[in-house]
Order: C-alpha cells, then structure tokens, then sequence
C-alpha cells in the first residue's frame, strides 16, 4: 500500500460490536464541493466498494417474475427510464490486514440524487419510504442533481450542467476493485441508465457490458447467501444481523472474525451521522410474523399484530435448524424475495445499507475461509433430498469457479470467488452469469463512454 493510500490514524473500537456506531456521510447539492475530496479518495483507495440504491419504483412486479429472463430484462429497462434513483449509498472498504484476522477501514457515504427529467414515483415505494425516515422535502430541496441516458447524449464529454454523480459512477469503474450489490440486477441496470448510457436493447448485451465495465468482478450478496452459505432467508437485513450474530459468536469463541475500523472525517464532521446498526433490538413479546421473517416483507406492514423483529427471525430459525438436523432433515431455502428489505431498527437508507452489504460479504468471506469444502462445494452431501435440492445449484457454481479463476479479486474476498459475476434471478434454481461470450460484443454505446472515461482520465 502507497503512503497516499494509506489510510489515517483511526478511533478505537468500541469493547463489543454491538456498541459499535457507524459514520455515514450525508452528501446534498450544498455540500458535495466539499465533501468531494473525501468520497473520491475513498473510491480510488478502496479494496472493494459495497453500492444500494433507493428508488421511486421498480414497475409491474408480475413483469419482473416473468419466467423469460429476456422478458425481465424488457421490464427492468422501461423501469429505469420512468422511474428515478432517489439516493446512492456508497460504502468503500479497503484492506488494512490480510492475515491472520482481516481488517478493514471503512468510509460510507449517503448521496441524496434529484433526476432532471420527469419520473414517476409508486405509492408503494414512496410509502415505505417515508416510513423508513426517508425525507422527501429535504431531497427536492438538496438532492444532487443527475441527467439520465438518452439516446443521442454522450454523457462524459464536455457538459453544459456539472454531473458529479456521472463522474463519481466513472470513479467507481476506473477505481477496478470489485462492486458488491444486495439482490442487485436492478441496481446494476439503474446505475446503467442514469449515470452511465442508454440500456442495451437486449440481456445478453447489457451482460456482455457489466462483464468489461467491472473486470474486477460483481458480487450479490443475496447469490453468496442461497448458493453458497445456503441461509434460510435472504434478504438485506435478516443477513446482516445473521452476519452481525455469526461474528459475536466467532469473537466470543476466539475465532477469525472481522476487524472494522471507521474514519472520523474531522474536516467534514459536521454531515457525519453516527448510525447503530448493531444494537439489538428488544424482544417484542409477540408471536412471529413468518411471513417477514422468511421475506422481509409483509402486505399488513406497521399494521400487523405480529412481531417484525429480525433477531427473533434468526433465533427461530437456528432453532429450527438444530431441530430439523437432529432429525436428518434439512430445511428448505427460502428463495421468495421482498421488493425492499425492511429494517426494524430505523436505519434503513441507502448509504447504511451500502454498508450493511459490504459487512455482509466480509463476513462470508471469513466464515468460508474456516469451511473451505464449502466455499469449493465439496460440502458432504448426507442426505439425498439435500443432494436433489441442491444438485443443479452446485452443478452450475462449479463451472462459475472455472471461469472466475482469473478475475483478480482481494485476497480476502478469495473464499467467495465462485459467486463472483453470479446475480440471484428472483424464483429461479441458477444465477444470471456475468460473463464473456463469443457470439455477443459489448455495446456502441458502452464502448463510446469507456473512450471517454480513459481519455479524461490520461489527462
């Protein structure tokens, strides 16, 4: 590591993880001159880069379930060119020790973003939204602003209006590390319209796009959970708090297990929010929702009498597990996901979870590292309704592990390799794979924009 690279000196950690409080830097129009400095360095230093978006909509939902992937992808498209990117949550991790135990400084940042064109907003998601803190006020009044992709735009020559988040996007990819999403096929394509080019006419292009635009490889933290880890349900905050769990566990018992520490942000401390993601929540006292706790999602919301509480999910099924296991049996995947991964604690926004995404891989990385036959699915198969479950699963990893061998991942995403360019398709046994192919070329489009990327770049 360079001295410009290195990272300065950081606050000791808290005695337990659950008093660890996590800055988040809240970026507006009237500050990101001067925490620009600060998020780009981030960015250019980072070992990998953890990104979540909030949105004002996904669209008709039975489109994005259609059984034709190519049929998705249609709908995705026509979702990122009406609807808008309402926050960018950016967190950059960057490796401080290898061995023996990893440790990471980290830097996350919540970019409030404000679309220049017309787009349309759910009642769903605005609903959720707002229910999570979520403040559309201060967003119309401070978000940055952004231009999408239109089709007769190149957006990184010379432009009339300033776009800081296009040339943070550009950052991103020339800072070649690997991009870690939650469940993030949708993120990716609305990354691609607003702040990159117009989409590609078809899947496989816009696939054969991801593969050149991110060499360094794309990690769903949603895939490493079903196809490796095999948790019993899968979304953002029910694996986070899992993860949360897993490391109190490992550091009571002297186990590897991460170590984070936090910049200060001293020069621009005054838009540092400090989150506390880890704390536990109380017991509720109730009956569990299984519904939320198998989906993170519940069609009655803050209405149903039954208990959301995420910890109480995990404790139930961890239960459940012992139980099953001490009678031969193995429990089912949960492969049902929500439309937006709700959060008890009240933290919910785009920069935590950015942050919650990143935590989340780090600590599969280390987990698998100490469960080796797992990470290279040697696992033994002991029953054979576990064989059958899983046996296309493992068929189709296998060859992911052969053709990711040569993407240079961090040493410590190393154990996580056969999930790299792999994204969850919602309802399905197998992942979309990022990869090359001989019969698809890289679009004209993305092809114009990494001309200019590299050329603003040399200068």
């Amino acid at each position: 590591m360079t001295d410009a690279a290195a990272p300065p000196a950081a606050p000791k950690q808290p005695a337990s993880l659950s008093e660890t409080k996590v800055p988040v830097v809240q970026i507006m129009a009237s500050n990101i001159k001067e925490v620009w400095p600060s998020l780009i360095h981030s960015v250019k230093y980072s070992s990998f880069i953890a990104i979540d978006l909030e949105l004002s909509g996904l669209g008709d939902r039975k489109l994005l379930m259609k059984k034709s992937v190519d049929d998705r992808y249609t709908a995705i498209v026509e979702a990122a060119k009406t609807r808008s990117v309402l926050a960018l949550g950016v967190s950059c991790w960057r490796v401080t020790r290898d061995e023996p135990e990893p440790e990471y400084y980290v830097q996350t940042y919540n970019i409030l973003l404000l679309s220049r064109d017309n787009f349309t907003v759910e009642p769903d998601a605005l609903q959720f939204l707002v229910e999570h803190g979520f403040d559309f006020n201060k967003q119309y009044k401070e978000g940055v602003s952004y231009t999408p992709s239109t089709e007769d735009m190149i957006v990184f020559k010379e432009k009339k209006s300033p776009e800081p988040i296009r040339d943070l996007f550009a950052a991103i990819l020339q800072a070649k590390c690997p991009v870690i999403t939650h469940n993030g096929l949708i993120d990716l394509a609305f990354m691609y319209q607003s702040f990159y080019a117009p989409l590609p006419p078809t899947m496989s292009i816009f696939v054969a796009d991801l593969q050149d635009m991110f060499k360094s490889g794309i990690l769903d933290t949603k895939c490493v959970a079903e196809f490796l880890i095999r948790e019993t349900a899968t979304y953002l905050e029910y694996l986070f708090r899992k993860s949360s769990k897993r490391m109190r566990d490992a550091v009571a018992a002297g186990k590897p297990h991460l170590n984070l520490s936090f910049s200060e942000h001293r020069a621009i401390k005054q838009w540092v929010n400090l989150v506390e993601c880890f704390a536990s929540g109380s017991s509720s006292g109730k009956d569990l929702c299984e519904t939320y706790a198998n989906h993170g999602y519940c069609k009655d919301g803050k209405k149903c009498h039954k208990s959301h509480n995420v910890d109480e999910a995990i404790n139930s099924h961890d239960h459940k597990s012992k139980k099953h296991k001490s009678e031969g049996k193995v429990p089912p995947i949960k492969s049902k996901q929500s439309n937006g991964d709700a959060v008890d604690t009240g933290c919910h926004r785009a920069g935590v979870d950015a942050f919650m995404t990143g935590f989340i891989v780090a600590n599969y990385a280390v987990y698998l590292k100490a469960h080796p036959k797992k990470a290279k699915g040697e696992e033994e198969q002991k029953s054979s309704s576990k064989k059958s479950h899983y046996q296309s699963r493992d068929n189709h990893m296998s060859v992911t592990l052969e053709e990711n061998r040569d993407i240079p991942l961090p040493l410590v995403l190393d154990p996580c390799r056969r999930a790299v360019n792999c994204l969850t398709l919602s309802g399905k046994n197998i992942p979309l794979k990022v990869m090359k192919s001989a019969f698809v070329k890289p679009s004209a489009a993305h092809m114009r924009q990494q001309h200019e990327i590299n050329r603003k770049s040399s200068k």
